[in-house]
């Protein structure tokens, strides 16, 4: 196990999307109350930072008005975009000839340092592209040099065209200002100490009176067996239980309480948030599913308690909550760091990206290919170089490279079209060089072909993959038999590093510990973890994506 730093952007995947189609501003409008809106249908290619950048709204701002974006967009969709009113005093040209240059502290966010100096992000963004790298302490930014009628701007450092420099200190109330500005968004409002003893509380679905019906001696011998749900909750306890053990072999003082809770009851989980020593944990673990982990999310902020979501990857359930953790990267977030794994791997082969034409899955598509466009174009690839679109198979099977490895990314979660797919694929195996690349979800069909997916190179992202040659797996793998007399399945080994990434962090730094989640890194038994916040008062994303790959009829890690 270790613990490490991590850095990373608070930049949002939609800051490297660009614009697909023309928008036009909307006949319609509404006041909601009190705030008049813009109602923006989504059509086709569009996405959710060229809308913003449209109406020249923050797409932080975007999502708060509209929490089921953060999700993704799609056509037919109707988006609420206020309508601001521009205060005369603050209009102003900008000049690109003519700038400030910022230099970043430590502490800064791209949100405080475009409050500080009245100028939008988008703006702030559109003299840096270097940005979409994510912000980084001592960088060099460049400022839109814009007048305002009524006050002068304040800057650190300021370099003007004749590469004049000047250096200013930050009053006290800059410092304050932008200790204000991190406070409003939830930065610093992880107030917490450290505490001899902690609470930890587990909200697991064991169906404790379903299990307890089953007779033992039947499914000893195979003849019954626990529900699907009661089997993963109890792996997950053992697993949880394994490293608060070893935790204690470090001094962890903690009180656990493990609640039987079904996702689907809402009035038991009801009835468990009326317990009065729910009040006092310092951390919960689950539920496990979506569904159930809403109302405790909504307890636990209520009452300033840090939270972990094991297996939800629906962004939806950090919107508005800084004290979430979601360990299961979104669909989305694991698209974008195969579209940078594509890039990094073959950005001089033949990558073709397929089409569908399913509107469900146009997020997944465009995601895809604005995150390797913009990193071609990184590497000085011209747009011409980038990314080619099959639209359809047959389509694609005519761009085929005879000269180069054929990259063929399908970024669809449709079983019916993947197996065709595949299947007409593998009969050009002999041709071509074809390395494929698919989504996660496809490891749960059945009837996918193994050869064929040899054949083809398979790779997948995946949020979970563990190594069964590393020596720290096979001590594990033995200790787990020696306790629980059998071998343990993927849901051991998160519930083991969710537990102890996550519980190791309080003992080490008090209650709050999410304050300095986001520099934290923890490489466990089947997960790595390296979170983010986005936006700056919602919870945390887990943005580790494994990318594995089929190679003699195995999964390996390929990243």
């Amino acid at each position: 196990m270790s613990i490490g730093i991590c850095l990373l952007s608070t930049v949002s995947s939609y800051s490297q999307e660009k614009e697909s189609t023309d928008i036009h501003k909307p006949r319609s409008s509404a006041t909601i109350n009190g705030v008049k809106y813009y109602l923006h249908t989504v059509e086709k290619g569009q996405t959710l930072f060229a809308i913003a950048k449209f109406y020249q709204i923050d797409v932080n701002d975007v999502v708060i008005d509209n929490p089921e974006a953060i999700d993704g967009i799609k056509p037919g969709q109707i988006l609420k975009m206020q309508i601001k009113k521009k205060n005369p005093a603050e209009l102003s040209a900008i000049d690109t000839a003519s700038f400030i240059t910022h230099k970043v502290d430590k502490s800064q966010t791209l949100y405080s340092i475009s409050k500080h100096y009245g100028v939008s992000i988008e703006k702030i963004k559109a003299l840096n592209p270097e940005l979409s790298e994510g912000l980084k302490a001592n960088q060099l930014l460049k400022i839109p040099s814009i007048i305002k009628k009524t006050e002068t701007v304040k800057a650190k450092t300021i370099t003007t065209t004749n590469s004049t420099t000047t250096t200013q200190t930050p009053t006290t109330a800059d410092v304050k200002s932008e200790a204000a500005d991190r406070s409003s968004l939830g930065y610093n409002n992880y107030k917490g100490e450290k505490k001899n003893e902690y609470n930890i509380a587990f909200f697991l679905p064991f169906h404790a009176d379903e299990a307890n019906s089953i007779d033992l001696d039947k499914i000893i011998s195979g003849d019954a067996q626990f529900s699907n749900k009661t089997s993963v909750a109890l792996q997950f306890y053992e697993g949880a239980m394994m490293a608060i053990d070893s935790l204690k072999k470090l001094n962890l003082h903690a009180k656990i309480f493990v609640y039987d809770v079904d996702d689907k009851d809402s009035l038991a989980i009801e009835n468990i948030l009326k317990k009065p020593e729910l009040a006092d944990m310092n951390l919960m673990i689950g539920p496990l599913y979506g569904s159930g982990f809403i109302p405790v999310a909504n307890f636990a902020k209520e009452h300033s308690i840090a939270i972990v979501s094991p297996f939800t990857q629906i962004n939806k359930i950090l919107f508005a909550n800084p004290y979430v953790s979601k360990v299961s990267p979104s669909v989305t977030m694991q698209v974008e760091q195969m579209a940078h794994f594509v890039v990094d791997s073959f950005k001089t082969q033949n990558i073709i990206l397929v089409n569908n034409s399913n509107p469900k899955e146009i997020s997944f598509f465009n995601t895809f290919k604005n995150s390797a466009n913009a990193d071609l174009i990184k590497t000085g690839m011209t747009v011409a170089d980038s990314v080619r679109i099959g639209f359809g198979l047959g389509n694609t099977q005519s761009m085929l490279s005879t000269t180069k490895v054929n990259v063929i990314v399908l970024p669809s979660n449709n079983q019916s079209y993947v197996t065709e797919f595949i299947s007409s694929m593998n009969t050009l195996k002999d041709k071509y060089k074809i390395v494929l690349f698919g989504l996660q979800n496809w490891m749960n069909y059945d009837n996918l072909d193994f050869d064929y997916l040899n054949n083809l190179s398979l790779h997948i992202p995946s949020n979970t993959f563990v190594d069964y040659q590393n020596p720290s797996t096979i001590n594990f793998v033995k200790n787990y038999r020696l306790k629980y007399k059998t071998d343990p399945e993927i849901y051991v080994f998160q519930g083991f590093d969710i537990s102890y990434s996550f519980i190791s962090l309080l003992q080490k730094e008090g209650t709050g510990f999410l304050k300095n989640l986001g520099e934290n890194k923890f490489q466990g038994f089947g997960s790595n973890y390296c979170f983010s916040q986005f936006p700056a008062d919602s919870g945390f994303e887990n943005k580790f994506v494994y990318i594995l790959k089929y190679k003699d009829y195995q999964l390996l890690k390929a990243n």
